[in-house]
Parts: structure tokens; C-alpha cells; sequence
């Protein structure tokens, strides 16, 4: 007989329990969810196919996006709600993956202390997300380039021409003293609210709209106030002609998640 595997969403404290089996979640290949109890943890679980979450199987899949995409979406808002639920969450990465209940079981005793210093951290806490971008060409409109497009307009082609390849120069400058006037304004506008802000790295090209990304750990009950904040760096001041964005809550991945095991032996 063929061993299950559970795939491994969250850690939460044990007491959670009854109110995930009333919320009757689905999860990954709507999978029921099911927390496993070991002391005074649980692991949030669900099972999943051998054929494609054994450790081989998985890291194939891990690279086609049509099977990861909808996987992954699932797997968060598997999270999102068990931190409704269970009040607060370790969550996992996505693709943890533990050999029946009592692989997810042994983790729990291994981990124990660990995973209620990690829960206390977070308790009545939830992680943030603030992005940065700019809104076109309306957030670079500095003076050098200003001065510098009424030259352009009264030149002779030539040094159109070339005061034309002076502007992309200027434009790139304004634009890099721009975006980092704006990260750092936003900066100290959330960290005067939130307990931990994290600036993550972009992948984005650099001239990508994208201008900077936030992981911000607060308490629950600042939420209203932390939109407020946002609202207002969005629309006057430094930051106008940026757009500034706002999602969560979301479990606390970058302040207390925990990464991801292909496949845990029991």
C-alpha cells in the first residue's frame, strides 16, 4: 500500500483545531483540510497525489507555471483563512510535504519550542504588503528636464538631436532620485505604525514601473490606520504620480514563516 503524503500548510496552536474542521476548507486539488494535533500544536494538512507531490515529481512541476500557478493561489488562501480561524500562523512555504500524519506529527515534537516562541511573536499580528510603481510619466517632472524639453523645442534638428539623447540621461537621473525620495518616504511613513518593515528585493528590470515593495508586520487592530497611511503617500507630496498599493492581511511569511521540505520522511 502506497504511504500517503500530506501536504503541510501552516502550524497553529492546537486549540485552532475544532474551528478549522467546522470551516470545512479546501486546499490544493481541493484536498480537505485537516489539522493534526500533536501537544499543543497542529499541522494544517491536506492529502496529496503521490504520482505528483513525491520529491522527483514535485521539482518537475515546480517549473511548468500552468500547474504551479493555480497550486500556489490555493495554498495562500488556505492561509489566509486558517489566520481568520487560528488567530495566528506559522505559514509554510509552498510544496512542504510530510509522509502521512505521522511525519507532520514528528515535526511538531521536534519543533516544539521553536514553533510557540515563533506563534507568540506573531500572536495578533498579520503581514502587509505595500507596493510602490510609478504612474507613467507623471512621476518624473523635475526642472533639469523641464529647462531641458524647452531647448529641444526651439533647436535646430541636429541638436535636437542630440540634446534629445541628453534628455534620456536626465530623465533616468530624476527618475532614480525620484523613486528613491518616494521608497524613503514611504519608509518612514510605515515604520512609524508597523513593528517590521522589510524592503524586498525587485526583479524587475530598471525600467520597470515597479519602484519598491514592502513585507510589513503590524497588529491587527492598526490595519484601518495602516490604510490610511498608504492612501495618503499615494496622492500628495513626494509621492505624487506614484501609485501606491496596499493588499493583505496575510499570514506573516517574512516575519514568521517557515520554508518549504519537498518530502519528509516520518
Amino acid at each position: 500500500m502506497t504511504e500517503e503524503l500530506r501536504y503541510l500548510y501552516a502550524v497553529a496552536r492546537a486549540n485552532a483545531a475544532d474551528a478549522i474542521a467546522r470551516a470545512h476548507l479546501r486546499g490544493i486539488d481541493a484536498g480537505m483540510v485537516e489539522a493534526i494535533v500533536e501537544g499543543g500544536l497542529l499541522g494544517a494538512t491536506s492529502i496529496v497525489p503521490t504520482s505528483e507531490y513525491e520529491e522527483q515529481p514535485l521539482n518537475d512541476r515546480l517549473q511548468d507555471l500552468d500547474w504551479l500557478a493555480p497550486r500556489a493561489a490555493a495554498h495562500q488562501e488556505v492561509n489566509g483563512k486558517l489566520l481568520d480561524l487560528a488567530g495566528a500562523v506559522l505559514p509554510l512555504a509552498f510544496g512542504a510535504i510530510y509522509r502521512g500524519t505521522e511525519g507532520v506529527r514528528d515535526l511538531l515534537r521536534a519543533r516544539a519550542d521553536d514553533f510557540a516562541d515563533r506563534l507568540r511573536s506573531v500572536e495578533g499580528r498579520a503581514e502587509w504588503i505595500v507596493s510602490i510603481e510609478r504612474e507613467g510619466s507623471q512621476a518624473v517632472a523635475g526642472d533639469a528636464l523641464r529647462a531641458l524639453d524647452a531647448e529641444i523645442a526651439g533647436a535646430a534638428p541636429g541638436r535636437a538631436f542630440l540634446l534629445g539623447k541628453r534628455r534620456e540621461e536626465v530623465l533616468r537621473d530624476e527618475r532614480r532620485l525620484r523613486d528613491a525620495a518616494v521608497a524613503e518616504e514611504a519608509w518612514a511613513a510605515i515604520e512609524a505604525i508597523a513593528e517590521r518593515v522589510y524592503r524586498e528585493p525587485l526583479i524587475e528590470e530598471p525600467t520597470a514601473a515597479a519602484v519598491a515593495r514592502f513585507s510589513v508586520l503590524a497588529n491587527r487592530d492598526r490595519e484601518v490606520e495602516l490604510g490610511d497611511v498608504v492612501r495618503r503617500l499615494g496622492a500628495t507630496g513626494v509621492s505624487a504620480g506614484y501609485r501606491v498599493r496596499l493588499s493583505g492581511p496575510w499570514p506573516a511569511y517574512r516575519f514568521g514563516g517557515l520554508p518549504s521540505e519537498r518530502v519528509a520522511s516520518a
